[in-house]
């Protein structure tokens, strides 16, 4: 049975996510543990205590059991009040198990990533920000789109209850971000989307935004540089393509 599967793996694992089969159902062990507290994260959580760098809050520095307690408590405050995640199917001591729900965006094709389906997505993270959460972290592959092209979040390790509006805005930017991973996903897509986000907040959300781009722009000759050297730096190559679609708005 499912349990007796998760007990077998667990033993056999410190940590991580494990795809699990149970009567020709697929599921998703995930076990508590991985330390993500590394220098550039210990960092980044202590210049978000300071006001011009609060963009850069993070629960990295908790220890791996509160992080890990704190995301199944917020999979299972999401589920009750409707919110497109991942039911909880089984849990445990260091554990949690949830049916699957299709792939990450980061890993379909890219004819999927359609503008219904963009607007879906900008959809997705304006309801969860109405619910006063920011998600810390959004990345394409903390994405899943089923058969049927429905979206669903996971991973909320970094999630933030009571989020301010700059740490709502944060989610945007860094999703616009990784949005650039996709060469089919033009920058007139990704203008559509963030001024559909724009119409649907509040001006202190939109100006957060602003002033974190505002922040971040001041590193594009950095960004240029190392570019200059490694010329298939992707991150580098994201982010100068974000400043050039947030500079259209200035």
């Amino acid at each position: 049975m499912l349990r007796e599967q998760c007990i077998k793996k667990i033993n056999k694992n410190i940590n991580g996510v494990i795809k699990i089969t149970d009567q020709k159902k697929t599921y998703w062990l995930k076990i508590g543990g991985e330390d993500k507290s590394n220098f550039i994260r210990k960092i980044s959580s202590l210049a978000g205590k300071l006001n011009l760098f609060s963009c850069f809050q993070s629960k990295a520095t908790m220890n791996s059991w509160s992080r890990f307690e704190h995301e199944k408590s917020m999979l299972l405050y999401l589920n009750s009040i409707g919110f497109q995640v991942p039911r909880i199917a089984l849990e445990g001591e260091r554990f949690f198990v949830t049916p699957d729900q299709g792939l990450p965006l980061s890993q379909v094709e890219a004819e999927r990533i359609t503008d219904d389906v963009l607007m879906q997505l900008i959809t997705l993270f304006i309801k969860l920000h109405n619910a006063d959460i920011a998600h810390g972290r959004p990345a394409l592959r903390d994405i899943l789109i089923d058969q049927h092209n429905r979206l669903s979040l996971i991973d909320f390790e970094e999630s933030i209850m009571h989020a301010s509006p700059k740490l709502k805005a944060r989610d945007i930017y860094l999703l616009l971000m990784d949005l650039c991973r996709i060469k089919q996903v033009t920058i007139e897509q990704k203008r559509s989307i963030l001024c559909y986000w724009k119409q649907q907040v509040s001006d202190e959300h939109w100006q957060s935004l602003l002033e974190i781009h505002q922040l971040l722009r001041k590193f594009k000759l950095l960004a240029h540089g190392v570019l200059y050297f490694k010329k298939n730096n992707k991150l580098s190559r994201q982010f100068l393509e974000t400043c050039n679609l947030f500079d259209t708005f200035l």
